[in-house]
């Protein structure tokens, strides 16, 4: 819980996917309404190193690195533009064919397209990079793409670092050609792009762009690829990690829905003349020939070093309002000197503060997992990378939190509390780990919500489904659904402390809590240290009320009480500007009284002023249509593959026995938690056979009645036992065993709404 402390100063807006006028530049936000599904499209193509010779060791992972990878993607003239550094394409099919349609395998040397809503590879745009990898495409006009790389020519014509190409689909003469109006030289690779308008901003290595001094970051002309001398902003002082400076880049950027802020990430201590330290926040000043400025903004987390890095902050954007930005970082754990640090972490930020002591609104550490992607949709942002887990502040490779969320590589975290949306697990087996998310909206192809889509270096995305280095999530449906649903990590205050919580003060974060765990009506709520239990452990019913223990979050005059449920509008509280909490009979605002961070402090309404002991945020992300908690039963430590452990069907018969296999949550592992108890793996309950664990026709027997415990642990209902891996070796069948809360290998993760 500790790690989804807010670290605001002050009131944050309620998060909004607000309409954007017009197309959104390319590096921009999109706003989708809902949750896209965690099932992929079946139509991706399938991607493959083949013999690629593009080294992506040095640009994204430091030391031991993939030789194959899908990095960046961008819709254009109704067809995906897919680059990275692999030689190979084909159409999905069976595995015996090696899971392509035969023939459909194509050559494609770090760059191709492909139609978005059919999958069918683009026979016509096959750009020839001298070498590669490609590393960022940006949609540009009239069916355009620009596509920044290590390439010095393309199809044979000298062009280095950056270069726009057709994407004009059916018409051979023009498709994956060069615009030859664009002419754009680089002194060394283009890792980023963001185009609005007139405008392309480019990020990198280089240090001159057509012999310009250009360091890092440089604004050009969108038509002829000129350097706009009016930008003048370069970044510099290298981060220095174990005495060594890291090569000078920018690595990331995000251009918001009006083209004027540009966010940047890199390797720099400095943009212009302002320091600002792996962050920055830039005012175009609107576009080509428009005065740029560095805002005055900058994040002290980020000079806090982490124990393992290489260059920190991987992927940056800004909400497709503008009002927030969200960062993906690596650096394993802090370096123990300076707290807090955000490390292997996704992190959002406001943009509207001003000063050098930005903090984060909240983190969710992943536990010692890098993320390198990121994607804010509104209500929701989606993270990628190679972490196992999200809401694990305290982990090691391995859940620790109460609440920790098994993502393995893909996540949807709730833009407003912090937490990864629990029912969204799409997993993947992570590989290096997610290092592109691209969203997409509504009308690209016929029937299209939008969606979002993924590129990695598995060949498994989804729930044990092939998709090879790539796969489309799309939004199922635009209808409004609520946002409600159980909050186990508390419903916690943010502004307690004008900004710090215990990772930089000693003292615990503070939730709503029920004392005692009461279900007595009338009992007054106060506020506790937050711990995960269940006097915390409230819900958002979709009709405004909070219930916990069966009871509703009242009023009793100016108290704040648990009372039986009744459906007055006392029980009814909305989440209003600032995130107050505002109750619906009296028009005033939760509130901790003083801003007192003293355990047992009783809790009370009162005049809405929206200061530091009135900011209680609640879920914005909508919940799936069901309700029942659905997906893989996952152990906290790894196998010896480095990756968790899920229970697993063997058979579909009754008396089938249960074993723990590599996660996928694929049809075997896709577990249903009911509410009786029971776990249901294929329309069967788990159950015992001796010590032996198997699946049985379900019967309503104690024997298949499963409670949690304490320290995540199962216990069985008839037996008194507990459920028990003896290792966590693939194929190994489960037993149950004497209960031990420390005993890793009797502690699981049960999937959660």
């Amino acid at each position: 819980m500790r790690q989804l402390m807010s670290r605001v100063i002050f009131a944050l807006a309620v998060v909004a996917a607000a309409a954007l006028l017009g197309a959104a530049p390319a590096g921009a936000a999109v706003p989708l309404p809902g949750v896209v599904s965690p099932a992929p499209v079946s139509w991706t193509p399938n991607v493959f190193a083949g013999t690629s010779t593009s080294s992506v060791c040095q640009q994204w992972f430091g030391g031991s690195c993939s030789d194959a990878l899908v990095g960046s993607t961008a819709v254009v003239n109704g067809e995906v533009v897919v680059a990275g550094a692999f030689t190979q394409a084909c159409q999905p099919g069976p595995a015996s064919s090696g899971h392509c349609q035969p023939g459909t395998l194509v050559t494609r040397d770090d760059i191709f397209a492909y139609q978005l809503g059919t999958g069918v590879i683009d026979p016509n745009f096959k750009p020839q990079f001298d070498k590669g990898p490609a590393y960022s495409v940006a949609a540009g006009p009239n069916g355009t793409v620009y596509v920044g790389g290590a390439f010095t020519t393309v199809n044979g014509v000298s062009q280095r670092g950056v270069v726009q190409l057709n994407v004009t689909p059916g018409t051979a003469s023009t498709d994956g050609q060069v615009v030859t109006g664009f002419t754009s030289h680089t002194s060394a690779a283009v890792y980023s792009l963001a185009y609005n308008g007139n405008a392309l901003y480019a990020g990198g290595l280089f240090s001159t762009v057509d012999s310009t001094p250009e360091t890092g970051i440089a604004r050009l002309n969108a038509t002829t690829g000129a350097v706009d001398s009016t930008f003048g902003i370069s970044v510099s002082s290298p981060v220095v990690v174990n005495k060594t400076a890291l090569p000078l880049k920018v690595a990331a950027m995000s251009l918001s829905a009006d083209g004027k802020t540009l966010a940047i990430a890199g390797t720099f201590t400095k943009v212009g003349a302002f320091s600002a330290t792996r962050v920055a926040l830039i005012s175009t000043g609107g576009g080509l020939g428009s005065p740029a400025a560095v805002e005055n903004w900058a994040a002290p987390v980020f000079a806090n070093n982490c124990s393992h890095q290489y260059d920190y902050v991987r992927g940056i954007d800004i909400s497709p309002d503008g009002s927030y930005l969200v960062i993906a970082n690596t650096g394993y754990k802090s370096d123990g000197h300076t707290n807090p640090a955000v490390c292997d972490a996704i992190a959002r930020f406001p943009t509207a503060a001003t000063g050098t002591n930005v903090t984060p609104t909240w983190i969710n550490y992943a536990g010692g997992d890098s993320n390198y992607s990121v994607q804010a949709t509104g209500a929701v942002v989606y993270a990628g990378g190679h972490n196992r887990w999200a809401n694990n502040e305290c982990g090691n490779n391995a859940a620790c939190e109460a609440n920790s969320v098994l993502v393995m590589g893909f996540t949807a975290i709730d833009a407003n509390t912090g937490l990864a949306i629990p029912w969204f697990h799409p997993l993947t087996t992570r590989g290096q780990g997610v290092t592109s998310l691209t969203a997409f909206p509504a009308g690209q192809f016929t029937g299209s919500n939008g969606g979002v889509l993924l590129g990695d270096d598995v060949t498994f995305n989804g729930g044990g489904q092939y998709h090879g280095f790539n796969a489309m999530f799309p939004l199922t449906s635009t209808a409004s659904s609520p946002a409600f649903g159980s909050i186990p990590s508390g419903i916690f205050l943010t502004g307690r402390l004008g900004g710090s919580d215990e990772s930089s003060t000693g003292v615990a974060a503070m939730c709503l809590d029920d004392p005692g765990d009461s279900s007595a009506s009338g009992t007054t709520v106060d506020m506790s240290t937050c711990t995960n239990g269940a006097g915390q452990n409230w819900t958002v019913q979709p009709g405004g009320t909070i219930t916990i223990n069966g009871l509703c979050l009242d009023t009793s005059g100016t108290k704040v009480v648990v009372d039986t449920c009744s459906g007055t509008t006392s029980q009814q509280w909305a989440q209003g500007t600032g995130n107050k909490l505002v109750n619906q009979a009296a028009g005033q605002c939760l509130d901790d009284p003083g801003s007192s961070t003293k355990n047992g402090t009783a809790l009370d309404v009162v005049t809405c002023t929206g200061g530091n002991g009135q900011v209680w945020p609640l879920p914005a992300a909508p919940v799936p249509a069901s309700l029942t908690p659905a997906g893989p039963v996952a152990a906290s430590v790894p196998l010896p593959t480095s990756q968790p452990a899920c229970l697993q069907d063997t058979g579909t018969t009754p008396g089938t026995a249960v074993e723990v296999w590599l996660c996928y949550d694929n049809q075997a592992q896709h577990a249903s938690i009911e509410a009786n108890n029971t776990i249901q793996l294929n329309g069967l309950c788990l159950d015992t056979s001796g010590s032996q664990v198997v699946l049985n026709t379900c019967s309503g027997a104690t024997s298949q009645t499963w409670t949690p415990s304490t320290g995540h642990t199962l216990v069985n209902k008839a037996s008194g036992l507990c459920l028990n891996a003896p290792s966590q070796t693939n194929g190994t069948a489960l037993t149950t065993a004497t209960c031990s809360s420390t005993n890793k290998n009797q502690q699981w993760w049960l999937p959660a709404v």
